[in-house]
Order: C-alpha cells, then sequence, then structure tokens
C-alpha cells in the first residue's frame, strides 16, 4: 500500500476526529435531533448499518462479506477515491489497529463491547448517528458521531 494513500486516509481519520469534536460539543449544547421527519424504516436501515459497519470492521477474520460489506457501505465519493485493495490494507492493517491501540484493547475485547446508536441529527441527506461502545457499565469507544448520507437511494458512510 503506497504512503500516499495511507496518508490520506490517516488524514480522513483526523477529519473525523475534528468533526467528533465539533459535533460533540454542538450536539451537547443543542440537542435538538430532527428525527421526526426520518420515517421509522429508513432510521432502522440507517442504525442497522453503523451496527454493521462495526462488526465487519471488528471481524477477526476478514472475509469478503466483511470487507465488501465495509467497503461497499462507504460512500460512493469516498470509492471512487480509493481502490477496495486500498481500503482493505488501510483499514484492517493501519485503522483498525490504530482504534485498538488508542481503546488500550485487544480486538476480542472490543468485540465483546455492547455496542449503542442513535441519530443524533437529521438533515437530508445528512445523518449524525452516536456510536458508543461499552463494556459492562464502562464505555470504552464515545459517544462518536458518524456522518451517513443517503446516497442512490441508500445509507452510506461518509468520511472522506
Amino acid at each position: 500500500m503506497s504512503n500516499a494513500v495511507i496518508q490520506k486516509l490517516l488524514l480522513v481519520a483526523l477529519g473525523g476526529l475534528i468533526v467528533t469534536i465539533f459535533f460533540s460539543v454542538s450536539c451537547s449544547t443543542t440537542n435538538q435531533a430532527e428525527e421526526g421527519e426520518l420515517d421509522s424504516t429508513m432510521k432502522e436501515e440507517l442504525l442497522a448499518l453503523a451496527n454493521n459497519r462495526d462488526a465487519w470492521f471488528l471481524a477477526s477474520d476478514i472475509t469478503s462479506e466483511a470487507l465488501e460489506g465495509l467497503y461497499g457501505s462507504w460512500s460512493i465519493i469516498c470509492r471512487n477515491e480509493t481502490s477496495l485493495a486500498d481500503y482493505k490494507g488501510t483499514v484492517y492493517e493501519v485503522v483498525r489497529p490504530l482504534v485498538l491501540g488508542m481503546l488500550k484493547m485487544e480486538l476480542k475485547d472490543a468485540q465483546k463491547a455492547k455496542r449503542f446508536y442513535k441519530v443524533e441529527r437529521w438533515s437530508s441527506p445528512w445523518a449524525y448517528v452516536e456510536q458508543t461502545w461499552k463494556l459492562g457499565d464502562k464505555i470504552v469507544l464515545g459517544p462518536e458521531y458518524q456522518l451517513y448520507l443517503i446516497e442512490s437511494g441508500a445509507w452510506r458512510y461518509h468520511d472522506c
């Protein structure tokens, strides 16, 4: 995998952290989610996608199903800039070890965490989903905010 791809994805991760910090502050002061406009089916699909993305990210065996699910749920805009092979290497060889290192956890321990999601903000076609992972009563990740959008009639994760 090229250094340019790694640098780009690390910049994306840094950008995601900045967005997380920004929305953490703004959502804590103005918690007026616009969920009323989001119908229940769309909301269920969005929250299921958020959960599936974490399950694919935390998969012990990086199967083609996990990889294609994770990559396929990524924004088309983002996919146009990164090949599946580069994405796989970056996510599973760079980003996941960084996340686990930040959490000071082994993969098997992160897999045991209960994951919680809620729609924090909705303004078509964009939605912010709050993600929290807990082991028992202890929060091990989050709350983090993820940006999703509706592209070609389906929810996609957007972080590029």
